[in-house]
């Protein structure tokens, strides 16, 4: 990754640090600064997601002064966020003043730009480092995928999230993918995140794993095959297996260890799909532990429980055969982005 300068300004460092609460007034200012170069930015980033960054700003300042979630303690809820807010208004500060944070100086919670390899513009990736990471110790690695109409920001930011890293040693690193559904067309960024991540960070060869949140659940099923042996374990929260894609799954990577997680009362993502998606890895002899969360819908948060136990399992390559599942494995299939 080549970068402009020095590292990044007092300013971006002071951002993504610990310091007072931001404020809606300053995502504001920001966005209309940014607004005002977006054209010079956009020779940065590509012109397809370059408003997307201007409007996270905006967004951000309005969810300062939304309610707050009832399943959400005022404490979590304002510590996550100032997270998100202080992610993106670090991206739109780099990308305004044109000196990038280097990854390899990310420690806790920060945001980066990757170069890609297809077109060599900048491609934004949000990063946690857990406070146990040390460069002698090779640590876990999971790209994590983020959902239809979030961010990297909004993936990672919640401070439960974070927590599971933490406990787990995990690093985090969260590829945009240009907002493009199923990450198609941008199947090179999240390799790209792989890579830049490797090179900054010392990984864990054999604890390296692709795990996505509802449209990224889907999705990494499709990317996990492109290059199979970089994986060691995927995990589907909320998402399930396509039955078009089955076949170059089973084909491709039949030591790689699945992780897969639903909330019985998901009415987004029926909570059949990934159960069928658990039956159906098993049945095809594959490695694969399945989690209920009994009261768990589609949002993340109520996922929490089991996603910390899925982690901590995938961290220590723990697999629980679901032998209790049963029914047929008729796997769910769609094309095009009405679905999650």
């Amino acid at each position: 990754m080549i970068y402009r300068a020095a590292v990044a300004g007092a300013a971006v460092l002071a951002l993504i640090g610990a310091g007072p609460g931001i404020g809606a007034d300053t995502l504001r200012s920001v966005a209309a600064t940014y607004y005002a170069k977006a054209g010079r930015i956009s020779t940065v980033t590509g012109r397809d997601t370059t408003m997307d960054y201007y409007q996270r700003l905006l967004d951000d300042a309005d969810l300062l002064a939304a309610p707050r979630p009832a399943s959400y303690p005022p404490q979590a809820w304002q510590d996550s966020v100032q997270a998100i807010a202080r992610l993106d208004l670090s991206l739109a500060t780099q990308l305004l003043s044109q000196s990038y944070q280097e990854m390899p100086a990310i420690r806790g919670l920060g945001e980066t730009l990757v170069r890609s390899s297809l077109d060599g513009t900048l491609q934004p990736v949000a990063v946690y480092v857990p406070s146990t990471y040390s460069p002698e110790k090779p640590a876990p690695l999971a790209i994590f995928l983020h959902g239809r109409q979030e961010s990297e920001t909004q993936l990672i930011g919640p401070q439960f999230v974070r927590e599971i890293a933490e406990r787990t040693g995990t690093i985090l690193v969260a590829p945009y993918g240009r907002g493009d559904y199923d990450f198609r067309g941008s199947e090179s960024d999240v390799y790209d995140a792989l890579d830049a991540a490797q090179r900054a960070f010392a990984v864990d060869e054999h604890r390296r794993y692709l795990a996505g949140y509802s449209m990224g659940a889907f999705s990494a099923f499709r990317l996990g095959p492109l290059h199979p042996e970089d994986w060691s374990a995927v995990m589907c929260i909320a998402g399930s297996l396509l039955a078009s894609r089955a076949s170059t799954l089973v084909s491709t990577m039949p030591r790689t260890r699945f992780y897969v997680l639903t909330g019985a009362k998901d009415d987004v993502v029926p909570t059949l799909w990934p159960t069928v998606t658990a039956i159906f890895l098993r049945d095809a002899g594959l490695a694969v532990t399945f989690y209920s969360q009994p009261d768990g819908t589609h949002s993340l948060r109520s996922l929490e429980d089991v996603l910390a136990q899925a982690f901590g399992d995938m961290e220590r390559d723990v697999v629980r055969l679901p032998t209790g599942l049963t029914g047929s494995a008729d796997l769910p299939d769609f094309a095009g982005p009405r679905g999650p």
